[in-house]
């Protein structure tokens, strides 16, 4: 399966709790991937080239752009069984809707789905019950956190999940950003 993610850097502060938060509420989750944002969720292997030619060709106009969560909100749908608490995006939706819509919308990429529209977050927590999700947002309104969290998004990953390890596949810098061909220390734990 393959993902297609933003993995924002943030300050020092902010990177160490929502690390610690992640690791306290779903450790395996953490250690297999850093805080992120999902444009394409499970797609299909077959993808991979289409999306390699989507990011190469939006590498050269979408910018770089500064990213601000907060709003904190727990999903609890019953009816799919999805679950998860998640910091949504205050600032810099636009930019994650537009890659999110152009890695969507074309021949051989993956397609949408219809009933879930985009709403760009990063989730601190997922579980497949509601009651750990309902005691991590607990546990998150108790540690009174600093909110709004500001970070930037500098590149997208393509990003292949295959016998519990994920692997990036292709690391695309956004407009403006310099390519070292170093993934970000918050992604030191995805192979590369």
């Amino acid at each position: 399966m393959l993902y297609v993610l933003c993995l924002p850097r943030f300050a020092a502060a902010d990177a160490a709790r929502i690390d610690a938060f992640r690791r306290r509420h779903e450790p395996a989750r953490a250690t297999l991937v850093p805080p992120h944002l999902t444009l394409v969720f499970g797609a299909a292997i077959a993808c991979r080239p289409a999306l390699e030619a989507t990011l190469a060709a939006l590498a050269a106009t979408a910018p770089a752009f500064d990213l601000t969560l907060g709003d904190p909100h727990a999903h609890l749908d019953d009816t799919r069984r999805e679950y998860a608490f998640y910091l949504r995006t205050l600032d810099g939706a636009g930019p994650l809707t537009r890659l999110h819509a152009a890695l969507h919308d074309g021949p051989g990429l993956p397609t949408r789905r219809p009933d879930t529209p985009f709403d760009p977050h990063l989730t601190l927590t997922g579980a497949a019950e509601a009651a750990p999700v309902t005691a991590a947002a607990a546990a998150f309104a108790a540690d009174a956190w600093p909110l709004p969290v500001r970070g930037h998004v500098d590149a997208v990953d393509i990003m292949q999940l295959a016998e519990g390890c994920l692997d990036r596949v292709a690391h695309v810098p956004l407009l403006g950003t310099e390519s070292t061909g170093k993934a970000p220390a918050s992604a030191q734990g995805v192979r590369p």
